[in-house]
């Protein structure tokens, strides 16, 4: 058997993590899903890689340039430089700023921007790529856009949607 470790350091320790590779899997799949794993240890209460995935997405999504996320992210945090923000921002403050980025608005009994954090943070967990989580939200609702979910959808079938992420 073949096994894959992965070391990094964290506050001046380093850790190692090893995963075996049984027959048949693919490498690289083994070791996108050990660095998913350990993409946040470490982290706590801070921002994380994924919310800056998401940050970027939803900001691509309303068409912003990737220099007007960099100027947004230097006017917020003095740095667009992820290494600076990730474990080092307040995981909240960084989730409030993704809301800002705009697109729906909530409406009592429909989806929230809660419930659309909670989908795409499961599914990036899950190693979903961003394009996967489109697909399976255009073949649930007909579309993948937050403006057109957030405020819209009902928010009780939201959360089955929801649920069928966690357990696909």
């Amino acid at each position: 058997m073949t096994k894959i470790i992965i070391s990094f350091s964290i506050d001046n320790k380093t850790v190692s993590v090893e995963q075996e590779i049984k027959t048949g899997e693919d490498l690289k799949e083994v070791i996108e899903r050990l660095l998913l794993e350990i993409e946040n240890i470490g982290v706590g209460d801070k921002a994380t890689s994924g919310q800056m995935r998401a940050l970027y997405g939803k900001a691509l999504d309303q068409a912003w340039s990737k220099e007007k996320i960099k100027e947004f992210l230097e006017a917020k945090f003095g740095t667009s430089d992820e290494n600076e923000i990730v474990g080092k921002v307040d995981r909240f403050e960084f989730s409030r700023l993704i809301d800002e980025i705009g697109g729906a608005i909530e409406i009592p009994g429909k989806a929230t921007f809660a419930q659309m954090r909670t989908l795409w943070g499961k599914a990036l967990d899950k190693g979903w790529s961003r394009e996967k989580v489109r697909k399976f939200l255009e073949e649930k609702l007909g579309t993948s856009r937050e403006e057109e979910i957030v405020g819209k959808i009902d928010k009780d079938t939201f959360s089955y949607i929801i649920d069928e992420v966690e357990n696909i």
